[in-house]
């Protein structure tokens, strides 16, 4: 654990470029955006409230960083710039987050281009926790290690305050915004969608922080075992779940788009709900199964096979959020006939070349884990039988058999998953030089 100084030092150093990603991200989304809606000729606004906030606000953070401090490296500057980023991160955050809520009356359908009013946040919300877990651990910095180091109740009772403040530090900005509603537009739907959108993001807002200070808590109660501590396991278990969630999910979506569309009641409507728990449990998984493997990463030796393919995984996590997020944007650019040929020509080779990846690391993943850690050589099987299902998928779908196919493949995907979180959970081969 490093003193309050360099963790205070390091700190900085994360928030500085966590500021640069999201104005990059920002960017990125928002040109793409303003690209499809020329495309489409219904370009209204360059730049959303919200997004204009993150550019600007960004952008003016790191040019008075980079100009206060760029003489004069001495311990004390490098000191007082990275305390300077650690808290123009938090103004940062709470500037963002406040334009994005107040400005909600009036962000209109057009400036969004089709795509949902938290879309962009979302995606910056995944991204940030993947990067500030890998960030963190890789450090070996607690987020809470300013207090992670008291008794269970003390450190609780300050996870629940800080569960307090958030959920206060919404409300207000909420229901201005909701009143702005109601005496605009005199909606008082519109009203009752704004607090509802309160109470979704304070729940889900705390209810994340606080597993994630359960997981830190347990890991660093049980950091001196023989084993993966008591936080990775829970992330693992919690990440099966969201898996097995989302495999029902994929299944029902099969099974709704390939039926008789015309046999169903307001199939359609029952596609789109579907689709969109789907992406939301798809993310959240994505953010799990990040937290789990940055708490491995924590536990591992540097430099080694299993620490770059933990890496790597992270990276995938991160552009596949991307892609998840982007993709739908890119599609409204798209003519009727280049969708066609995307779908025809283009998916089946990127869905080779996502099942290639795939299969690559599960290889190395395992490879490094029998010959480093010295896990059971069962986790063999995982990469077999993902290749023997893959075939009988290309089979069943060539028979028109799509349902069966993807039946197969949810459930060869949970047991591969079942059998990988079973050999960590139980694994005890941690020795001082592992440790």
């Amino acid at each position: 654990m490093f003193n309050d100084e360099r963790i205070n030092a390091e700190c900085g150093k994360i928030y500085s470029r966590g500021i640069l990603f999201a104005v990059l991200i920002t960017f990125v989304y928002a040109l793409s955006r303003t690209v499809t809606l020329i495309i489409q000729g219904n370009l209204h606004t360059v730049v959303t409230f919200t997004e204009a906030m993150i550019l600007i606000l960004g952008i003016g953070i790191l040019s008075v960083g980079t100009v206060r401090f760029r003489k004069d490296r001495d311990e004390r500057t490098l000191y007082e710039q990275h305390m300077f980023y650690k808290k123009a991160a938090k103004a940062f955050v709470i500037a963002v987050f406040a334009t994005y809520i107040l400005t909600i009356p009036f962000t209109t359908e057009e400036m969004l281009g089709g795509q949902p009013y938290n879309h962009l946040l979302i995606l910056l919300e995944v991204l940030g926790y993947l990067y500030l877990f890998y960030s963190f651990k890789t450090k070996e910095i607690n987020i809470n290690y300013s207090f992670i180091d008291k008794e269970a109740s003390a450190y609780y009772r300050h996870v629940f305050l800080n569960i307090g403040i958030l959920c206060l530090s919404l409300f207000f900005p909420f229901i201005l915004a909701a009143s702005w509603e109601l005496i605009l537009y005199e909606s008082f739907a519109g009203m009752l969608t704004i607090l509802f959108a309160y109470i979704g993001s304070a729940i889900g807002l705390s209810v994340e922080y606080f597993f994630i200070s359960l997981t830190e808590k347990t890991s660093y109660e049980t950091i001196d075992g023989q084993r993966f501590t008591l936080g990775t396991r829970i992330s693992m278990l919690v990440s099966l779940a969201f898996a097995f969630t989302l495999s029902v999910l994929l299944c029902v979506y099969v099974h709704l788009a390939t039926g008789n569309l015309q046999a169903t009641a307001n199939v359609g409507a029952k596609i789109a709900f579907v689709s969109q728990q789907r992406l939301r449990v798809e993310l959240l998984f994505t953010v799990l199964v990040g937290l789990a493997v940055c708490h491995i990463m924590s536990q591992i030796k540097k430099g080694t096979l299993l620490y770059t393919v933990c890496r790597i995984k992270i990276l995938l996590l991160a552009l596949s959020a991307i892609d998840a997020t982007l993709t739908p944007v890119w599609y409204h650019a798209l003519s009727e006939e280049a969708l066609r040929f995307y779908a025809n020509d283009i998916t089946p080779w990127l869905n080779f070349l996502s099942f290639a990846i795939s299969l690559t690391m599960w290889i190395l993943f395992i490879h490094a884990l029998t010959k480093e850690l010295r896990m059971t050589r069962i986790l063999w099987i995982i990469p077999i039988l993902r290749v023997a299902v893959n075939a009988l998928n290309i089979f069943f779908t060539s028979q028109n058999m799509i349902r069966m196919g993807n039946y197969c493949m949810q459930a060869t995907e949970m047991l591969c998953l079942v059998l990988l979180t079973v050999a960590l959970w139980k694994y005890r081969g941690f020795d001082a030089k592992n440790s």
